[in-house]
């Protein structure tokens, strides 16, 4: 081999020595404008490292080659360097060595958590009863600092207006998802949802005490809801026609350590919540939540606007006689 970087590219092409020098000898001629056939590749390969090969292992070589498709044997019996598969191969290369790397990044910042994690399952798991305000107290100061949470709802409340969302006593979980998801695009939000509308129905009205208010109120919801997923790429809200097994919110910082169970009266209102600090039984409850998550619709393109519209479609049939 000729210097230090011919061997870094003979490597990442994933050839030997032999075959690379070969490659090179037939690279030789085309520049000189010379036939590559076997006989002048051999004289080539000779003049440049004072050897030649056996010919039956220079054929098996040159096969090798053109199994890769390295070279290309074109009429007359004369071989071609192909540098359009080299570079796409060495694109390859360089893509893998990039996600090796950003995996390093991420595990290496993690290695402190994989101890805390490996010394917390040593540890008795920790419940906490919460009531409602106390709830959504607890889900706003989770995420302040995490990459992402998973939720399942009726209907999210993230889309709620400012004084809907006050009215029942989440505006500081509202706020804050606000600010991190759709202000600074620093939280990703993955929501299962059923969208089923009585509930921001139910909640505008029990707030504003007219069921005309309650209607606009929900027609705007539903618009804000598809706006912001129109505009925000960290939002990814599912669709599913029954609801999800358990009510579930999970923050997720590099991986869940805590998650919450909300609880409902026999209106299914959330009365409040059971909080667990394990991460063990987090990451169960991660791993039911993306099973159905992965099967939902996505509420984006023209399916989502389907079913949105359906939405819509059901607003207008249950609430007509609300309307203007």
């Amino acid at each position: 081999m000729e210097d230090k970087e011919l061997v870094k590219i003979a490597r990442w092409l994933g050839i030997t020595d032999q075959q690379f020098e070969i490659l090179l000898s037939i690279y030789k001629l085309e520049a000189r404008g010379e036939k590559t056939t076997p006989r002048n590749i051999e004289r080539e390969y000779l003049n440049t490292y004072g050897r030649v090969p056996q010919r039956s292992n220079l054929f098996g070589q040159i096969r090798q080659l053109l199994g890769k498709n390295l070279i290309t044997k074109e009429r007359q019996g004369l071989y071609f360097v192909n540098f359009d598969v080299m570079y796409t191969m060495l694109q390859d290369r360089k893509d893998r060595f990039i996600e090796e790397l950003n995996e390093f990044n991420r595990v290496s910042e993690r290695v402190k958590d994989y101890f805390k994690r490996a010394a917390l399952q040593t540890t008795k798991h920790r419940v906490e009863y919460l009531n409602h305000n106390e709830l959504y107290d607890a889900l706003a100061e989770s995420i302040k600092d995490v990459d992402r949470f998973y939720a399942s709802a009726n209907f999210p409340t993230i889309f709620y207006t400012y004084p809907l969302a006050a009215g029942i006593g989440r505006s500081n979980y509202t706020d804050m998802v606000w600010r991190r998801c759709f202000k600074k695009g620093e939280l990703n939000v993955l929501y299962l949802t059923t969208l089923n509308i009585d509930f921001p129905f139910n909640h505008a009205f029990r707030v504003y005490g007219d069921p005309k208010k309650a209607y606009k109120e929900c027609v705007i919801i539903i618009d804000q809801l598809w706006n912001q997923i129109e505009t925000h790429d960290n939002l990814d809200i599912r669709y599913l026609k029954e609801p999800h097994g358990m009510d579930v919110f999970i923050p997720e910082r590099y991986e869940p350590r805590e998650f919450f169970i909300f609880t409902r009266d026999e209106y299914r209102n959330i009365i409040g919540g059971i909080r667990i600090r394990s991460p063990e039984t987090a990451i169960s409850a991660k791993q039911m939540f993306m099973r159905d998550f992965e099967y939902a619709e996505q509420l984006r393109g023209k399916k989502g606007e389907e079913i949105i519209g359906n939405i819509k479609k059901e607003l207008e049939e249950k609430y007509s006689i609300c309307r203007v």
